[in-house]
């Protein structure tokens, strides 16, 4: 009899930890502290991804192309949440085409296109790239600001990239 119960439990486990994870994009709830939800604890070494703007500066209404890149080629990227940040709030939108094969926006806090995350990827490619419009009036400085997911159990949670100036 615990035989048994042993293996439905692991049958049970099995089945329900792929659901755990978000294949089609970040949920909602990860907007403000930009965890996965995924069950498990963000890796505390530093990620092996650089995140890598086009450009030092910007002005508002100007495009900047975003590069998730993995440091080596196993440095695959499965999963993701972006926002442009001044301190700990999204600015400006994303301009995602819908014919992009790996990335959407998202709403977060019902402000439209202030994230990006991933769509369903089947084969994780090493480097993902997008861009982000600096909303007008902003004259702060931004950091893009990233959740990494590489498995179900690696991610990285809050990578940034260098301050990109805005004037």
């Amino acid at each position: 009899m615990a035989y048994q119960y042993a293996c439905v439990l692991l049958a049970v486990a099995l089945i329900a930890a792929p659901a755990l994870s978000h294949p089609v994009g970040a949920p909602l709830e990860a907007c403000t502290d930009m965890m996965p939800h995924h069950l498990a604890e963000p890796q505390k070494l530093a990620a092996p991804y650089k995140i890598l703007l086009n450009k030092e500066r910007a002005v508002s209404g100007e495009s900047v192309t975003v590069t998730i890149q993995g440091n080596t080629p196993q440095d695959t990227i499965k999963g993701l949440l972006c926002q442009a940040r001044v301190d700990e709030t999204a600015v400006g939108s994303f301009d995602i085409p819908s014919s992009d094969d790996y990335v959407q926006t998202l709403d977060c806090g019902n402000v439209k296109m202030s994230a990006v995350t991933h769509k369903r990827i089947t084969t994780a490619p090493n480097s993902i790239s997008f861009d982000w419009v600096v909303p007008d009036g902003l004259t702060e400085n931004v950091k893009m600001t990233c959740t990494i997911v590489q498995s179900l159990r690696v991610f990285w949670v809050k990578v940034k990239a260098d301050n990109l100036k805005v004037n």
